[in-house]
């Protein structure tokens, strides 16, 4: 058994304190790592840069020698020592969904963050004892064994269980059958919290009724709401921590739906990712990158049926869920990596550049051209069983397959799901939009056919977009380059990324530029720019 203590003194420098002890097993070394990433995030976090003061003794207090042999990776000299205590504090300055952070009002954890593990032995167990201040209590979906005392099996648990320890949580709670969901509020709020309730279960029974039962017999929904902007969420085995912010935004409906959307989402991997797990993931290293060409599957899935869900529970309307799926659409036709980049190759890359757009026209969204992908295969398996089976069925089947079974699968394992459950083969269409760089359009107007319904694309309602090709964005009277259409007027003429337009003919555009570009239609343009320090001139 490992034992660790977790304290902090100033709470203002956000440096959380750790004390374990770790017993040796007779070894002249002993190696403690501690992870590189975290689920639900799958690029590097190199958690160990928030690490300082790192020590190890041995049981009456002596020093013990070490060195590292990776980054994150610790050698201690440990001959003829059974017990190790090692000591050390981290940096938890950052609030999001995936973060540790600690301040005069909480202590958040994510264990994967900040706990170390034997890599040689992660299977141990885990006994976690806090010191706190008067008044705070601990919400978190690992095993209490005390009012601040935590035990995880292992350290694959341990690293999957989020916590917050504050004096001011808010609980509300619902049951569905015999599953109890939790919802802990940290922070300022302002919700109908009978309304939240009733749309949470609504949507947590459709999930129930999907997969016919639950992974646990509770499930945390631990928010965090802050006074800053952010919009974040990150799924763990029987819980998940929801970032929302700024409070005074929960007036605006689109705000109170986006939280809805990401919880939906979030639940929904509760099976899909963490239970339905590629085989890469089978079990996690926490020690260097997953590689994985599922993304389409664990996140685009998920993405499908997160706003699905809530218009299926009578949650959004069908315009609300109408707008949701064209915005969409109108990502994946703005995106020109679609034409070099699979949506499977760019799940295998968010390990390489993470989640940013990266270069021009390079790669894809796993969320987004996943989530299509996704609403394609739903449709293809109502064509083909006139409505009597559904993506539904599908994920199910991996459900009973895979994640009941704790057996890992690849991409063909849920194509041959699909095959299964619609009696068609899905080879042509993982072969053009899956695994190759082929045309959605097809695909997206044979489903929306069989809907009664009519994809149409329009021109672009501003000049530049229309006509030229290139989008800006505009900020303290900057007009900056945004986004550039491959082989458009703007491409052609040698207008790209990050340059600022300082004037159309002659005019300097303040406020006015859709305007400037109406007025020389029919015409040449001249740009003026600022591209690196340097002023450029070109002709459109």
């Amino acid at each position: 058994m490992i034992h660790y203590h977790v304290s902090f003194k100033y709470p203002h420098r956000h440096f959380i304190s750790f004390e374990a002890r770790f017993l040796n097993p007779g070894k002249n070394e002993l190696l403690l790592q501690l992870p590189s990433w975290r689920p639900g995030r799958y690029e590097l976090g190199n958690f160990s840069k928030n690490v300082r003061g790192w020590k190890a003794t041995g049981k009456k207090g002596e020093l013990l020698s070490f060195t590292k042999r990776t980054k994150d990776l610790w050698c201690i000299d440990a001959e003829g020592i059974d017990e190790v205590m090692i000591h050390y504090e981290y940096y938890a300055s950052e609030l999001n969904a995936g973060s540790s952070y600690l301040d005069d009002d909480q202590l958040y954890i994510n264990p994967v963050n900040c706990f170390f593990f034997d890599p040689e032995r992660p299977e141990l167990n885990y006994i976690i004892d806090f010191s706190l201040p008067e008044g705070y209590e601990i919400a978190c979906g690992l095993k209490k064994e005390g009012p601040h005392r935590l035990r995880a099996d292992n350290f694959d648990e341990l690293a999957d269980c989020p916590l917050i320890a504050s004096g001011t949580l808010r609980h509300l709670n619902y049951s569905v059958d015999n599953y109890l969901f939790h919802l802990v509020i940290q922070g300022e709020y302002r919700i109908d919290e009978e309304r939240l309730i009733e749309e949470f279960k609504a949507f947590s029974e459709l999930h129930i009724r999907i997969f016919r039962d639950m992974p646990c017999s509770e499930y945390f929904f631990l928010f965090q709401f802050t006074p800053f902007f952010v919009r974040h969420g990150v799924e763990h085995r029987n819980s998940t921590v929801i970032a929302m912010g700024p409070a005074a935004d929960f007036m605006n409906k689109s705000f109170y739906d986006r939280l809805l959307g990401i919880s939906c989402h979030e639940l929904y991997h509760t099976w899909n990712v963490k239970n339905i797990r590629p085989i890469e993931m089978m079990p996690y290293d926490f020690t260097r990158e997953n590689y994985c060409e599922s993304g389409f599957i664990t996140e685009g899935v998920t993405t499908y049926f997160g706003d699905l869900l809530l218009f299926r529970s009578g949650i959004y309307s069908e315009i609300e869920w109408f707008d949701i799926l064209s915005t969409s659409l109108q990502t994946h036709f703005d995106n020109y990596g679609r034409q070099n980049y699979s949506v499977a190759e760019s799940s295998w890359d968010t390990w390489l550049d993470g989640y940013s757009s990266g270069i021009p026209w390079r790669k894809v969204s796993i969320y987004n051209e996943g989530c299509l992908v996704a609403f394609i295969c739903d449709i293809e398996i109502m064509r083909a069983t006139s409505d009597r089976r559904s993506l539904d069925d599908a994920m199910r089947l991996m459900y009973e397959r895979f994640g009941k079974t704790k057996s890992g699968y690849c991409s063909d394992d849920y194509m041959k799901c699909l095959e299964e459950t619609a009696g068609i083969s899905f080879v042509e269409l993982f072969k053009e939009i899956v695994h190759g760089h082929g045309d959605y359009m097809h695909w997206l107007q044979v489903s929306f056919e069989y809907l009664g319904l009519i994809i149409e694309q329009l021109p672009g309602a501003k000049w530049n977009e229309r006509y030229l090709g290139f989008r800006v964005e505009e900020s303290n009277s900057r007009l900056q380059v945004s986004e550039i259409t491959p082989n458009s007027p703007a491409d052609r003429a040698g207008l790209w990324y990050g340059d600022e337009i300082i004037a159309v003919n002659g005019a300097v555009p303040y406020k006015n530029f859709d305007h400037l570009l109406k007025l020389g239609s029919g015409k040449d343009y001249v740009f003026s720019l600022v591209r690196k320090n340097r002023f450029v001139h070109l002709h459109l």
